[in-house]
């Protein structure tokens, strides 16, 4: 059964079948009426064939008024000889005009061994005459007389990758009046400009959609969205840039064409490559690399074949490997698109629009796919196809990463409500009688694994728990609210049991992650007594602590924790750091490190968060600072029960 379709897609199909039947060509060079003279041509070189009196009956006569391109081996020279009658009324000044040079050359042109005018530059400085436009080169006054006959020399030179690739030339040649002329090539150049409107209008349309799914890939992301559009603006460009040359529209030497033009062909193959392994998700590596290789091997001939002067080897194999390896590209994109089609069933409008365009493409390369001419207008049928399956693709991904965008603002909105409990659960810690304390938080995300509270004890101390959930995001954050809950309810215990507590309570609910967590009780007497579960030990006025480090929290229902006690002198600052300090990386991929932590341990809380995001944050980081204070207030009695402060 065949997928469902878009009615463009199916447009589209039926424009490639269709295109077999033979049609009207829509572009290319005009083929010259049958001379009124017979048209001789000589290869070689030499300056004595310009003189209209030079017996050229030798000669070959061309056929239908076209000549074969020299021999690949030859110097690339051919000169044309024929009479052509001037038409022009006797008081006007006479033009030449000359039409329908289809292949790439350098010439000059002689009228009654005169001359008159030349395009590109012969060799040895060669340079190529774009396109072999129409030109009029006006004629000097008395060379030639109206009602009388010429003597036309026109000298060509055929660069090496033309004569590996072509098989004839030709042109057509008039004199009449100049200004007769110029407005016949102005009118042809002015309907030319009409013929080639919707190719330009649709390339634009592509251009501008290619933009805007850029626009909105900065705003949505999405690789497929990326690669999408530099597939898009790649493609309309290179077509752009095929249609306005050759209209005059672009001012610029062969070579810088055919650099430019090979370099968006690259750029639109490489993307259609990415676009292809992105949106089908493969992972056929040595398919893809075969399919860069087509391009890029294919791109490269073409480039050496257009820009080659001197006959070469590599020429020759040039001309041999371009056409196949644009082919094997193609056949490639098919296979691949039908493979997802049929096999993967997934992302069936998009297989279909990239065999339709890998179908055209082949179509034309081998002449089966013409154009047609619609009134003024003419198209060809891979331009429009193309048209309509990029369109169908900017459609298809722009409403799919729509979609993908909203799901992820609506993620957003959970995640900032998620963030705002967050910070109501780990808030910022307040001083308590007898202790100053300072306290900064950063995730790494809008949610995170590091977790700490300050408990105020009855007797006047203080009870300091600091944590760290191994991973990031939403599901860190999970646990760090059953532990904050769980610490809220646990009566006043000693650091090691709660330790204890919260492990038996984590055991076999982390599927395979842990928690290090550190538990320290500081009396209003500076006594402290410490346990640790595989977190960092704290800083003791820039020394760091000797505590025994047990077993992360959550892996054994068993372990059990020591505890350590030490005296905190009045005025001494106690820090506690999560690993989120000393793994902070730069963009060299150096770490903030134990030696710069240890360092700066003294600081206070906020400057040591800021010198350890300033290195470069890679994780959530927590620090809490303690300072005994110089003179304890007592208690005011008992408390039924522990003061819950912010922390």
């Amino acid at each position: 059964m065949l997928p469902r379709m878009p009615r463009t897609l199916w447009i589209a199909l039926l424009l490639i079948f269709a295109a077999c039947a033979p049609r009207s060509q829509a572009r290319g060079t005009p083929v010259p009426a049958e001379p009124a003279a017979q048209v001789r041509y000589h290869f070689g070189d030499d300056a004595r064939w310009a003189d209209p009196d030079f017996d050229d009956s030798a000669w070959a006569v061309a056929q239908r008024g076209r000549w074969p391109v020299p021999p690949y081996d030859s110097n690339g020279f051919i000169w044309v000889r024929v009479r052509v009658p001037a038409r022009g009324v006797a008081a006007g000044p006479l033009a030449l005009c000359v039409r329908g040079k289809n292949v790439l050359i350098a010439d000059e042109i002689f009228v009654n061994g005169v001359l008159v005018g030349r395009q590109g530059s012969l060799p040895p400085r060669t340079e190529m005459s774009l396109f072999a436009r129409d030109e009029v080169f006006s004629l000097p006054a008395g060379l030639a007389a109206p009602g009388s006959a010429a003597v036309l020399a026109f000298r060509a030179w055929y660069p090496a990758g033309v004569r590996s690739l072509a098989r004839e030339g030709g042109a057509a040649f008039t004199i009449d009046a100049s200004q007769m002329q110029h407005l016949a090539l102005q009118a042809d150049h002015d309907a030319s400009l009409i013929a080639e409107g919707p190719n330009l209008a649709l390339n634009g349309i592509i251009l501008i959609l290619g933009l805007g799914l850029l626009f909105f890939w900065r705003w949505a992301g999405g690789r497929d969205l990326l690669v999408c559009s530099w597939m898009l603006m790649a493609t309309s460009l290179m077509s752009l840039w095929n249609v306005a040359s050759p209209l005059g529209l672009v001012s610029i030497s062969g070579r810088a064409f055919f650099v430019v033009d090979a370099g968006l062909q690259a750029l639109s193959m490489a993307a259609t490559v990415e676009l292809v392994w992105t949106v089908h998700g493969l992972r056929a590596l040595g398919v893809k690399r075969l399919y860069h290789a087509s391009w890029a091997i294919g791109t490269a001939a073409y480039l050496i074949l257009m820009l080659a002067v001197k006959p070469s080897p590599i020429i020759l194999w040039s001309g041999l490997t371009m056409m196949p390896a644009i082919a094997s590209f193609d056949c490639i994109q098919i296979a691949v698109n039908l493979w997802a089609l049929m096999v993967k069933r997934a992302n069936r409008l998009i297989a279909v629009a990239m065999i339709v365009i890998a179908v055209a493409d082949l179509l034309q390369n081998f002449g089966y796919l013409r154009g047609a001419k619609f009134g003024p207008f003419q198209e060809t049928y891979f331009g429009l196809s193309l048209f309509l399956c990029e369109f169908a693709l900017f459609v298809m991904l722009g409403q799919r990463a729509w979609k993908a965008w909203r799901a992820r603002d609506e993620l957003r909105v959970e995640f900032d409500a998620a963030r705002e409990v967050q910070q109501q659960l780990v808030a910022p810690a307040v001083d308590v009688p007898g202790f100053k304390i300072e306290s900064v938080y950063a995730p790494a995300k809008h949610v995170g694994g590091d977790f700490f509270r300050v408990l105020p004890e009855a007797d006047g101390g203080v009870l300091v728990v600091v944590g760290d959930v191994s991973g990031k995001g939403l599901k860190a954050a999970m646990t760090v609210s059953a532990i904050v809950g769980a610490l809220r309810t646990m009566p006043a215990l000693p650091p090691s049991r709660i330790l204890g507590a919260l492990n038996r309570g984590l055991a076999g609910q982390m599927q395979g992650g842990f928690v290090t967590c550190c538990a320290a009780r500081i009396g209003q007497d500076g006594t402290v007594s410490i346990a640790n579960a595989g977190h960092l030990s704290p800083y003791r006025n820039g020394v760091e602590v000797p505590a025994a480090a047990g077993l992360p929290l959550g892996i054994d229902p068993a372990a059990e924790y020591e505890e350590s006690q030490f005296q905190l002198q009045p005025a001494e600052p106690l820090t506690f750091v999560s690993d989120g300090i000393v793994e902070a990386r730069n963009a060299a991929g150096e770490l903030f490190g134990f030696d710069r932590t240890l360092q700066i341990s003294a600081s206070g809380a906020e400057a040591i968060a800021r010198a350890a995001m300033d290195f470069g944050q890679d994780d959530d980081i927590t620090v809490l600072t303690l300072t005994r204070l110089e003179e304890s207030v007592p208690s005011n009695g008992p408390l039924s029960a522990p003061t819950l402060v912010p922390a």
